[in-house]
């Protein structure tokens, strides 16, 4: 249990940031503050396929809709385990694999390939196709991770930008990869960092990355650029397989198999079992100023 002081730190002197994890069983809400882990619990019940936040807010793709969350009131900030939901439009999307903050707003795909975005946001009240693909894994920004390829929204459309059997996609600063033949970034084309099938990749935009590989966690060394860079293992302080990696607020975040949330704030990795299995995607927020 925390002490009296360590909350007092927890919550003013680092600022937090709010995580969530999309699991079968739901969607946990954990804040953190650096790299301590503070509260969490589930703010949706039912399965979540796939989640993303961002300034605009939060998204969740369930079983039977799109769903989102509005950013907290900074005056009275909502604890991450505490926000309510409503579906995005009043059209229903269907079951959501993958979803995202587009250029224009949320993104969704469904189970067949189908990618949608909103009429208007916010706002909204439909959804309306802007393409399809073999299968969407992940989206990220204005970049889509598919069975055949990398895509990219435009105004448009979708427009394929190559590779093939993406399995997602990291869109900020020089665009990531992760594929079934290896880890790749956008420089003059798609070059290859580094060998493998890779299932996961995360990037802050500023040479740091993650990615889940066949052998586990493989980081890029800090000061590097994610094209130039050594692309290096990088071990966790638990055993279970890693499912995902996010950055955001200043720190990376995993989550393993068995639901171990661990978070690395520059001083090395901390973790915290919260208690849930059939984890699907983790996201992190941007994070509040610290003080």
């Amino acid at each position: 249990m925390q002490t009296l002081t360590e909350k007092r730190v927890f919550g003013n002197k680092f600022g937090t940031t709010q995580l969530f994890v999309a699991t079968d069983a739901g969607l946990v809400g954990v804040t953190v503050s650096a790299d301590q882990i503070g509260e969490f619990g589930l703010a949706y019940r039912g399965t979540v396929n796939g989640v993303t936040v961002d300034d605009r807010g939060v998204l969740i793709g369930t079983n039977s809709d799109v769903l989102y969350s509005a950013p907290p009131d900074s005056e009275s900030p909502q604890r991450a385990q505490s926000r309510t939901f409503e579906p995005v439009t009043t059209d229903s999307f269907g079951r959501a694999v993958a979803v995202g903050f587009g250029p224009a707003g949320p993104v969704a795909a469904d189970e067949s390939g189908v990618v949608a975005g909103v009429d208007e946001w916010p706002g909204g009240t439909d959804w309306i196709t802007v393409g399809d693909t073999a299968g969407v894994r992940a989206v990220d920004g204005e970049l889509l991770a598919a069975a055949d390829g990398v895509y990219r929204l435009t105004e448009a459309g979708l427009t394929q930008s190559g590779l093939d059997d993406v399995r997602d996609v990291a869109a900020h600063g020089t665009p990531l990869a992760s594929t079934a033949e290896g880890l790749f970034a956008l420089g003059n084309g798609w070059l290859s960092v580094r060998e493998g099938a890779f299932r996961r990749v995360a990037s802050d935009g500023h040479g740091h990355a993650h990615a889940v590989g066949p052998d586990g966690l493989v980081r890029c060394e800090t000061g590097h650029s994610v094209i130039d860079g050594d692309w290096v293992d990088a071990a966790l302080p638990v055993d279970s397989p890693v499912v995902d990696i996010a950055y955001g607020g200043g720190i990376v975040a995993a989550i393993t198999d068995n639901g171990t949330l661990c978070v690395d704030a520059g001083d090395g990795w901390r973790h915290q079992l919260l208690g849930v299995r059939g984890v699907n995607e983790l996201a992190v927020g941007s994070g509040t100023a610290t003080e």
